[in-house]
């Protein structure tokens, strides 16, 4: 894939995060905290509410926070944070100092927590900024955290988490899990300082695993600021950028940002732009003014900047390619819908010729089969891959992913899953719904999922219904009206007419052989009473039709209602909705 006129904004970033209200909003509020309550005691936050301003929650740092608490602590020996997990990530660890300074004050924090949920219910939510600096910054990114888990995002402001200083919350599993959240990650900013040691302080005494970060970093330094969203680059920095007068620091004194913002406003940045005069290739040219920004390097090149720089080059365009990957999803859509299109001009096609899509798919015999083929296999890999994605995020945005693509799935399940029994029949296979078969797993799970949902909101009916009101019973007006272009609302219909065809096809019928083909017989009954199947099951040429001829042929009780509803105009009452 190839990326062309690329080029890193963040130097761009970096100014106008630094000239941004929330910030200074942000660091004024920490002062705030510490006129108030300069040891933290005691509560460990205090919330600055002014009209038609945001909603300000400044965390201290309590004395002593740190001692005998600088390794990180595996999420299975805390609650409150579950819903960060996903399958890929069952367990993440968290920095011990920061968790239990947070459960020590529990209560608290689900009070100001609740509060937050129900003022951003409001016709006009305030924006709401969550600071703090060094572990009280910890402490604010593992709050806004926990009430993200509580807002309704499409209703309502992101909070913004700003923090100064803070040392990296948690480990690469925690990175991964937050990542999986594809809006929260723009929710933090953190903001550090190369003269500011105590960002670091982990990373140097924790020996249980390697803190990672996640969100966005300004970086600071005399020269200038930067921003960067890149893991690794700003890993890198937390290691190497150490200044030897931050190496005496006390954390607790926090150290002054407040003179930083202010002089990084009113730098010019002519000199860093003198410094990469002639450079002809605008994304190295704009890496070097972000490291001179930060004080990674100095202006005179040397061996180990052009090192520096061709590694940032390739997280750069690692970036750039992920994004336009992201781009490229929007796209894809609209050609699966394309593909749905062609699937569903088919059907109507195959009705045409008095025989269904499925046996006419299954037959094979003309080119648009071998289309279709095509079409259903780029489907297929489509959905596969999405169901696998929201299988690897955590259950909280898994579930907001199903509520939009739930019905769809169902739609391109009925569609799809028909022509996938149809070859693996074809192909002599047997089974399909069992252990032994082969149901492809998203197909299984786009049903479960779709079944949840159902009995979700049949609940929720019956929990809102009347008790004078009468429950609707039986197929609904509108489904019975609809019945005639509908698709079958189990998916394995197929795979069961398939069944009950072997069973004739074998000979010399069994009683469990005969008990199998009176269940198939009944699930049909029930199906036909409930508008769950297609019409075009008793077009003469399909599949169903071959096997009730031959399943009329003595095998059937004289008292079967199916037999009465199939001699006595059923099929064409059923397709004008008229059958009860």
């Amino acid at each position: 894939m190839t990326i062309q006129n690329q080029f890193s904004s963040g130097l761009e970033s970096g100014n106008f995060v630094v000239n941004s209200d929330p910030v200074h909003q942000a660091w004024c509020a920490i002062e705030q905290q510490r006129q108030v309550n300069p040891n933290a005691e005691p509560s460990l936050y205090n919330e600055i509410i002014q009209p038609e301003n945001p909603i300000v929650i400044a965390f201290g740092t309590p004395p002593g926070s740190l001692h005998g608490q600088e390794g990180l602590v595996s999420s299975k020996d805390f609650a409150h944070f579950e819903f960060l997990c996903n399958k890929s990530n069952p367990v993440f660890s968290i920095n011990e100092a920061a968790i239990k300074l947070f459960q020590s004050h529990y209560n608290d924090l689900l009070l100001l927590k609740n509060k937050l949920v129900e003022n951003s219910k409001s016709k006009t939510p305030p924006l709401i900024i969550i600071t703090g600096q060094f572990l009280g910054g910890s402490v604010a990114t593992l709050f806004t955290l926990w009430l993200l888990e509580g807002l309704n995002l499409s209703k309502t402001k992101r909070p913004l988490c700003i923090t100064f200083g803070s040392p990296l919350v948690g480990d690469e599993h925690l990175q991964k899990c937050v990542l999986e959240f594809s809006t929260w990650k723009s929710c933090f900013l953190h903001i550090v300082s190369d003269q500011d040691h105590t960002p670091k302080i982990f990373m140097s005494q924790n020996t249980t695993g390697a803190s990672k970060p996640f969100g966005t970093f300004l970086l600071c330094s005399a020269s200038g600021c930067a921003c960067s969203e890149d893991p690794d680059f700003i890993s890198e920095q937390f290691v190497t950028t150490n200044s030897p007068s931050a190496q005496t620091q006390d954390p607790n004194l926090g150290f002054s940002y407040g003179q930083i913002l202010e002089d990084l406003k009113r730098k010019a940045l002519c000199n860093i732009f003198k410094s990469i005069e002639g450079q002809s290739h605008p994304l190295q040219a704009s890496i070097i003014a972000q490291l001179l920004a930060i004080g990674v390097v100095s202006q005179q090149q040397s061996q180990d900047t052009d090192n520096l720089v061709r590694k940032m080059k390739k997280h750069e365009t690692k970036l750039l390619i992920q994004k336009k990957k992201n781009s490229d999803s929007d796209k894809k859509l609209n050609d699966m819908k394309i593909h749905m299109a062609y699937l569903e001009w088919y059907k109507k096609d195959a009705k045409r010729q008095n025989i269904g899509y499925y046996d006419l798919y299954r037959k094979m015999g003309h080119q648009s089969d071998i289309k279709v083929n095509e079409y259903k296999k780029k489907l297929m890999n489509y959905w596969e891959d999405s169901v696998t994605e929201v299988e690897n995020k955590p259950q909280l945005e898994g579930a907001h992913f199903r509520v939009r693509w739930l019905y769809a799935g169902r739609n391109y399940r009925g569609m799809v899953e028909p022509l996938h029994i149809a070859d693996y029949y074809k192909d002599g296979g047997k089974n399909y719904q069992t252990d032994a078969g082969k149901r492809p797993k998203h197909f299984t799970l786009l049903e479960e999922w779709l079944q949840e949902k159902q009995e979700q909101e049949k609940k929720k009916k019956q929990e809102t219904q009347k008790q004078e009101e009468k429950p609707e019973s039986g197929p609904s007006k509108s489904k019975r009206e609809n019945v005639g272009s509908s698709l079958n609302d189990d998916s394995c219909f197929w795979a069961r007419v398939e069944e009950a065809l072997i069973l004739l096809e074998n000979g010399g019928l069994t009683t469990d052989d005969k008990r199998k083909l009176k269940e198939f017989e009944d699930y049909v009954w029930n199906a036909l009473k409930n508008y769950a199947v297609s019409p075009e099951i008793f077009l003469k040429k399909s599949s169903f039709m071959k096997w009730w001829n031959e399943y009329n042929k003595g095998i059937v009780e004289s008292s079967s209602l199916l037999l009465d509803f199939m001699k006595n105009g059923g099929p064409r009452e059923y397709e004008a909705g008229k059958f009860t």
